[in-house]
């Protein structure tokens, strides 16, 4: 019976690694057409597949118009807020304080980023300041949100120094120990 469980533990982190894989390559050419790079979609815990939010905040003057919340809005228009309970959120960036609290008062159940806060710091998106004012370090939520490793997991933001700052010294990679 473990075995088949840890298969099915598997194929759901190979189904969300190939829909973090997707949501990269959403946030690249959201960069390209002059966004930032963040991207947000929910897994329910029935299947099904939200279309991706991207950040929007520029583009609507709306400051709560992150990829997470925009994705959010979209899938209670479709489904409901009760067919958000038990989902899965991806982001390609960590979710800053605001996006955890409004997935977790949604009911979002887990959190999987493809580029944690200190990275996306470290190329010139540092939220971090907001998780101590807000407390978020002690949602649940936020304490149990995972890293889902994915090739490309840069690029957006690559892409973004490239067509913003392009003189600007890009950090080094991570060291793995």
């Amino acid at each position: 019976m473990a075995a088949e469980g840890d298969r099915r533990m598997t194929a759901d982190t190979a189904r969300l690694a190939a829909l973090m894989a997707d949501a990269v390559e959403t946030c690249v050419r959201q960069v390209e057409s002059g966004g930032v790079p963040f991207v947000g979609l929910l897994v329910a815990a029935d299947g099904w597949i939200s279309a991706p939010g991207v950040n929007l905040v520029h583009e609507t003057g709306d400051p709560t118009a992150h990829a997470e919340i925009v994705a959010l809005r979209q899938a209670v228009r479709d489904r409901g807020s009760s067919a958000l309970r038990g989902a899965t959120l991806l982001a390609t960036g960590e979710p800053c304080a605001l996006c955890y609290r409004v997935a977790a008062a949604h009911g979002i159940a887990a959190v999987r980023f493809a580029v944690d806060r200190d990275t996306a710091a470290a190329w010139g998106f540092d939220y971090r300041a907001g998780y101590a004012a807000e407390a978020t370090d002690r949602l649940p939520l936020a304490a149990a949100a995972t890293h889902l490793a994915v090739d490309r997991a840069l690029a957006p933001f690559i892409r973004y120094v490239d067509l913003h700052s392009p003189d600007v010294t890009r950090p080094s990679p991570p060291t793995t120990t």
